[in-house]
Formats: structure tokens, C-alpha cells, sequence
């Protein structure tokens, strides 16, 4: 397979030659698009995009039948050992730009996902790259071996898919971490550029010095961030040398925003060990299977470690102090075992289940959990164990199981939920236990009992709740309904937009304060084209939400917890840390 891309900013149309020759080109020859790619467990239809599809016989001009096949699919007919075939396709899509690039007027970001593939060729393929009249810039992650004219051979189809190369105008800063270059480019800029880029960069150097720590090498000779800052784009997609992330404008200018782009650029490089390399079953054997979706048990430790890892990282880095890595960790407890869902769901299910739970839908809070938000619970619990059990911690136990599972030969579909209990309670005896009744049962966690294990005393706030869930803000519209709550009962749906309290107008305080109380309250609802009334009273929240902790711990512990999170931490004993940091890249939900 040998692709030529050339591209027109002007129009955001990029036009591809595909050329085909030997046994993968005789007879009939099946052509796709990926209806997913790795990182993004959803379905989507990336193949809307490409138009005016032509094939010949390049040896005689003979033109071939084309036809669709499937849902992205397609067929050329009677070929005869060779056959080029040519496609445009619109490429300025901010939703498909994380997984499939995005062509600007000024840039482009360029992936495998919008290239027709055949089944038939499992081997090295070439991308030749024409640049646009003005445009001089290509800046290509490892991976590929470059040939001359701008063009690359790929090993095969998936590392092409796994490379995003950009090109025309865009800003480059290097830094050497162990004599690896590791590059942060961005393809725009925004308010306080000049002023925080290097300073960004040098954190982001700082989050690669601290993985390096951890498995003691780096798996590729060059990494590189590719990020941008225009809100739109919602990117945090790992790949194998690289990742494109999403800042928003405001993170040169805002702390918490600086920490937040520091936090998404940390997660998708703990990537290029968990989840690019070391995989669950199957995900070892992508290729075969970009066209029907790929299901595995083990995104519990494939997203979940890594999200835990994103927080530590980022501490590590300077990013977050202790009493706020602390406090996310809480806040993904509560925000979790809050949820119905928590006593019905295992991190195993949720994991088999993302082609159906990945996005945002009403009935989520009943009926699925993020196994992101599991899994990070559980490493955090792991790795306290390890701590103050064996003397030992989740950095060397995780990479140690990384250099016994990440590769097991031709053949080897990647390590199981078995494989992670098994070497896990070898490492430490109960341990392998602990992590599956976390992974492979509802329930099963015990964050606040490990807090209490490192030195902290929990303290929390009874209080009633209403059961409406609302997500990013308070309101007016419900995102969600707790079916074992008042209003679950009450017949609210979600969709509903609230626009009376007690006959009142909506806010977002007046609902906190009647949910606090013990007396009915009736809520006026939208629905559609209809007003409707419910009355429900608010009843307690079991279980209870942890609001803060204070230390009570020794010198000897606060010291450990100094050593784990690589800042200083020396509290005053009853010193306060409250639960009022919390994060989530998929979004905040709040139950009221």
C-alpha cells in the first residue's frame, strides 16, 4: 500500500492516491475505514467524509468498478495485480479531529483513520506527504522510517493509523529528558503564549522525567505533544510516540488551567507504556479488528491506572499539591459510590460494555459507571497497600508487571483480568483479592479506610438529597435521576428543564437549600411541550458524602506520603484538608 497526500486549505479538502500492487490487489479488493480507532472506544462514521471515489488499472487506464460494502466499506472490482485508487475527503471536522486530524488553513494534523485500507495487506505501507504552496513545515513523530520527499514507510497499517503528523504553522519546543527528545507543539496560540509556553513545556519534560522514574527507560526515541488551544477542540487521544490535547485559551493565564492541560498532556503519555504497548486482551490484535470494534475486560487498568497516574504525575510535576491529589481522589469516591449504578456494575462490565457506555446518555447514573473512575480507585488503593504492607509501591509493582505482560510473542492477545489478580497478589498476599472486588464485582472499595490507614481522620456531613443529577452546572435542564432516590420515584425524567421551585423561578441554590431540608418541595418541569408538576421530599444520603480529613498521622507517615507524592508534606496535626478539588475530563456530575 503507498498513499500520496496532497492537501487544499482553502477548501479543507485533502485528496488521497492509494496505489495497490501484487497478491492484495487481484480480483476483488475489499477497502475500509476504521469505524473506530484506539483510545476512543466509540463507533463512528468517519467514512461520511470521502467523495468522489475512482480506481483504474494504472498498467492499462481501465477503469474499476467501485461499489459500497457495509457501513464504511467498499469494493473494487476485477483487478489484475495492480490498482490506484483516488478519494477526497473534507477533513475540517472539530469532532473527528481528535481521531481523525483536522485540516486548517493554516495547519494540518494528518492520521491513518481518514486513508481507505485493504484487509488483504498486513504489511509495510509508505505515505508520500505534498505540502501546499507556502507551507515548508512537517514535523513527524518516531515511529516510521523516513525516506526521501517527504515520504515514510510505515511497519504496517495500525502504527500508520497510531501517527499523527502535522505540518504547515506551528510552534516546536524541544526539551532532552535522558537524552530523548521530547517535543511540545502546538498548532495555535492564545493569550500569555510568549510569556508560559517554555515554562509549559518544561512541565511537561518534568511529567516525562517522572515516567522515565517509573519503568526506568522510554519505550520510543522521541515523544511529542500535540496540542491546541482553541476550546473546540476536545482532544485527549494517546498514540504511540505522541498525543493531541486539547488546553483551551485560558491555560497560560489561569493556574487551574495550566494544571488542568498538565494533567491531560500526563495522561496520554503514561499511555505510551499503559494501553500503546502494554494491552488487555485482544487489544494486542488491532488491525484485524478497526472495522468491527475491539472488546476487552481490562479497561479498568488500560484507562483507570493511567487516570490515577495522571493525578500523581501532575503532583509530581508540581502541577497539584498533596492536599489536592488527595481531594480528587475523594472526590471520584463520592462521586462514584453515589451512584446506583456503583452496586450494580463491575469495573469488568463497564469495561466490556465502553462501545456503550464511553459517551454521555440519560440512565447512565443507573445502570454504568466509568471504569475510568474505577480503576483509578483501585490503583490508589493498590498502591496505598503496597506502601504500608510491603514496603514497596505501584511504581515498581506496575512496572514489573508492564515488562512481564507487554509483549508475549506472535500471537499473544495481551494480558487478562486473571493475569493483573494473579501477579498483583503475588506481589503482595490479599492484594490480588483486594483488586478484584473492586474490578470483578459492583462495589468493593475502601477508599476512606486506606485515607484513615496513611494518617488521616474522615470527616462527613449527613445530609439529605433529592436524587437529580446535573451535569457541569446546577441546572436549569436534568441530566440524570438516581431510580433509587425521591425523585427517582416522583415520575422526573431526564430532559426535564426545572422552571419553578415552589412556584418560584429556578436557581441553582434554591435547589441545593430545599434538597438540604426535610420538607416537600414540588418542582414545575418542561417537558417537551408540556408543564408538569412533581412533589417529592428530600430523604438522607446513604452513603454519606466525605467533605474533608484532617491528619492525625506520625512524622514517619507524613514523610512517606512526602516520598510518594515527590513534594513536602509535613502538616500540623488536625490540620484540615477539605474535599473541594475535583476534576473530571468527562465531565462534572453533581447529584442534588
Amino acid at each position: 500500500m503507498k498513499y500520496t497526500v496532497s492537501l487544499n486549505p482553502g477548501r479543507h479538502e485533502m485528496a488521497v492516491e492509494l496505489s495497490l500492487s501484487g497478491p492484495c490487489a487481484r480480483g476483488d479488493i475489499p477497502l475500509n475505514i476504521p469505524t473506530w480507532v484506539p483510545g476512543d472506544y466509540s463507533f463512528d462514521t468517519y467514512a461520511r467524509d470521502l467523495f468522489n471515489l475512482r480506481a483504474v488499472n494504472p498498467q492499462t487506464g481501465a477503469v474499476l468498478a467501485v461499489e459500497r460494502n457495509g457501513w464504511q466499506g467498499f469494493v473494487v472490482r476485477g483487478a489484475d495485480g495492480a490498482a490506484t485508487i483516488t478519494y477526497t475527503a473534507s477533513a475540517y471536522c472539530t469532532d473527528f479531529g481528535e481521531p481523525c486530524g483536522i485540516l486548517d488553513d493554516e495547519y494540518a494534523i494528518l492520521l491513518g483513520t481518514r486513508y481507505l485500507f485493504t484487509p488483504l495487506h498486513s504489511g509495510p505501507c509508505q505515505v508520500r506527504y505534498l505540502l501546499p504552496d507556502g507551507w515548508t513545515r512537517i514535523h513527524h513523530p518516531s515511529g516510521a522510517r523516513a525516506l526521501a520527499d517527504n515520504t515514510w514507510e510505515y511497519p504496517d497499517y495500525e502504527i500508520l493509523l497510531d501517527t499523527p503528523v502535522a505540518l504547515g504553522k506551528f510552534d516546536l519546543i524541544e526539551k532532552t529528558v535522558h537524552g530523548t527528545p521530547i517535543y511540545s507543539l502546538f498548532v495555535d496560540r492564545g493569550i500569555g503564549f510568549p510569556q508560559k509556553a517554555e515554562a509549559f513545556a518544561s512541565q511537561l519534560a518534568e511529567v516525562a522525567r517522572q515516567c522515565f522514574a517509573i519503568f526506568g527507560s522510554f519505550p520510543f526515541s522521541d515523544y511529542t505533544f500535540i496540542m491546541s488551544l482553541n476550546p473546540d477542540a476536545e482532544w485527549g487521544l494517546e498514540h504511540l510516540t505522541s498525543t493531541m490535547c486539547g488546553l483551551g485559551p485560558s491555560v497560560f493565564i489561569l493556574p487551574d488551567q495550566t494544571a488542568h492541560g498538565v494533567r491531560v498532556c500526563a495522561h496520554e503519555m503514561f499511555h505510551a507504556w499503559n494501553v500503546r504497548r502494554l494491552r488487555p486482551a485482544p487489544l494486542k490484535d488491532l488491525q484485524h479488528q478497526l472495522s468491527c470494534g475491539c472488546f476487552t475486560e481490562g479497561l479498568w487498568v488500560a484507562e483507570g491506572f493511567t487516570r490515577y497516574y495522571e493525578y500523581l504525575l501532575s503532583t509530581r510535576a508540581g502541577a497539584y499539591t498533596p492536599g489536592q491529589f488527595f481531594s480528587a481522589v475523594m472526590g471520584y469516591y463520592n462521586h462514584l459510590t453515589v451512584q446506583p449504578a456503583y452496586q450494580r456494575v463491575s469495573g469488568v462490565d463497564s469495561s466490556l460494555a465502553t462501545y456503550l457506555n464511553h459517551s454521555k446518555y440519560a440512565g447512565r447514573v443507573n445502570n454504568s459507571i466509568d471504569y475510568y473512575d474505577k480503576g483509578m480507585l483501585i490503583a490508589f488503593e493498590a498502591d496505598v497497600a503496597l506502601r504500608l504492607r510491603a514496603g514497596s509501591s505501584l511504581d515498581e509493582a506496575f512496572s514489573a508487571f508492564y515488562r512481564e505482560y507487554v509483549d508475549g510473542g506472535p500471537g499473544y492477545p495481551g494480558y487478562t483480568t486473571g493475569d493483573v489478580i494473579a501477579f498483583f497478589e503475588s506481589r503482595l498476599p490479599g492484594l490480588g483479592a483486594q483488586m478484584e472486588a473492586g474490578a470483578a464485582h459492583p462495589g468493593g472499595l475502601a477508599v476512606p479506610r486506606f485515607l484513615e490507614n496513611l494518617g488521616f481522620r474522615l470527616e462527613a456531613t449527613p445530609g439529605n438529597y433529592l436524587g437529580l443529577v446535573f451535569l457541569n452546572d446546577l441546572g436549569p435542564t436534568v441530566y440524570n435521576v438516581a431510580d433509587t432516590s425521591p425523585a427517582g420515584q416522583s415520575g422526573i425524567a431526564a430532559g426535564d428543564e426545572i422552571t419553578a421551585i415552589d412556584g418560584y423561578a429556578f436557581s441553582g441554590d434554591a435547589l441545593k437549600w430545599v434538597a438540604a431540608q426535610t420538607a416537600p418541595v414540588t418542582l414545575t418541569v418542561r417537558r417537551g411541550h408540556r408543564l408538569l408538576s412533581f412533589t417529592l421530599a428530600p430523604v438522607p444520603l446513604e452513603p454519606v458524602l466525605f467533605t474533608s480529613m484532617r491528619w492525625q498521622g506520625s512524622a514517619g507517615q507524613a514523610a512517606q506520603i512526602a516520598s510518594w507524592l515527590g513534594q513536602a508534606f509535613d502538616p500540623g496535626q488536625g490540620e484540615l484538608f477539605s474535599f473541594d478539588f475535583y476534576e473530571n475530563f468527562h465531565g462534572i456530575e453533581t447529584m442534588i
